[in-house]
């Protein structure tokens, strides 16, 4: 795992380790924000507007953001 590679996570670049997933990256980004994802208060989506999980795959340019679901 010596290979860095480099996401975009709400437009801002952070580097991880390829092979890393969608949750090392919010990691990287912001601890609070990954914390809040692993509630459930936070969804994280592809640039198509999809779902991704926090156990999901990245590759070197890819983007994600992340969404606050309303408050219940």
């Amino acid at each position: 795992m010596g290979e860095r590679i480099r996401v975009l996570v709400n437009g801002r670049p952070v580097e991880i380790y390829r092979g890393m997933k969608v949750k090392h990256a919010l990691i990287a980004y912001d601890q609070n924000v990954y914390a809040a994802a692993a509630e459930g208060r936070v969804v994280v989506e592809d640039v198509h507007g999809f779902r991704v999980g926090l156990e999901g795959a990245l590759s070197d340019g890819a983007a994600i953001t992340t969404r606050m679901l309303p408050q219940k």
